[in-house]
């Protein structure tokens, strides 16, 4: 018997092998792409698996859009395609803004970010955020926007009331065994706003520093519901059927229908 689906709600995969590791698991992908040659790999990928063994082509989700990084060089990344593009995605990101890791030109940033916001209202597109030490200006121009809207990765000590407020969910992965900021807070977060990520397995390995085995991703998700589940005061299943419906709700598949 098939266990219960878990959507790693952002993630990044360069291999088949990883992502045929997540469907062999029951994890899947949201995935994201932040470029046009990312968004070809995948549907590269997609089509080797549809010709092969798996038939979870109505299981392939994925998100696109600028990352901070690249809000300088959109025309590299997208061409003239980045509406194109994101208009048939199931979420636009991860885009925001970065003052941590980053050095593009916040008024470049900024730009971007406005854009991407723009055409996911035009489209009605959830959004996935990144919010890397410029929490506060992106809570002033969310203000003006009535999205559904993820935060990934959020790890400030600051805005989380604020972000609740204006209907956020949030990401939370692996982080939560070696964060503070994370487990607080999970305390205050709904259950009906909280998501799992890993933000794939280069990522686990830059937290953890060292190498992880892609076989263990369903084990990695299922401590972090434990661990969700434990500040949060529910049982696993209780906490494991509100990631589901969180998930699913966002990716618009009438769960409760």
């Amino acid at each position: 018997m098939n266990k219960k689906k878990i959507y790693d709600f952002h993630t990044h995969i360069s291999s088949l092998e990883v992502l045929e590791a997540y469907y062999d698991q029951d994890v899947i992908p949201v995935i994201n792409c932040q470029s046009r040659d990312e968004f070809k790999g995948l549907i590269d990928k997609r089509e080797v698996f549809s010709k092969d063994r798996i038939p979870f082509m109505d299981d392939l989700y994925y998100s696109m859009g600028i990352h901070p990084f690249d809000a300088d060089i959109v025309d590299q990344q997208f061409g003239s395609s980045y509406e194109d593009l994101i208009k048939d995605a199931n979420l636009i990101g991860e885009i925001g803004m970065d003052a941590c890791w980053c050095d593009t030109p916040f008024e470049d940033q900024e730009r971007a970010f406005v854009m991407s916001l723009d055409l996911a209202k035009k489209y009605n597109k959830p959004i996935i955020l990144h919010t890397k030490m410029m929490e506060a200006r992106i809570y002033e121009i969310l203000k003006d926007y009535d999205l559904d809207m993820v935060i990934h990765w959020y790890s400030c000590d600051k805005y989380v009331r604020e972000f609740i407020d204006l209907g956020c969910h949030f990401t939370v992965g692996p982080a939560i065994f070696v964060d503070e900021n994370v487990r607080n807070m999970v305390k205050l977060l709904p259950l009906d706003r909280i998501l799992v990520e890993t933000d794939g397995v280069e990522a686990i390995e830059w937290l953890f520093k060292k190498k992880f085995d892609p076989s263990n991703l369903r084990n990695i998700l299922e401590a972090v519901i434990n661990e969700l589940a434990d500040i949060k005061h529910v049982s696993f299943d209780v906490m494991s059927d509100y990631l589901l419906a969180n998930s699913e709700r966002l990716l618009r598949k009438d769960f409760y229908e």
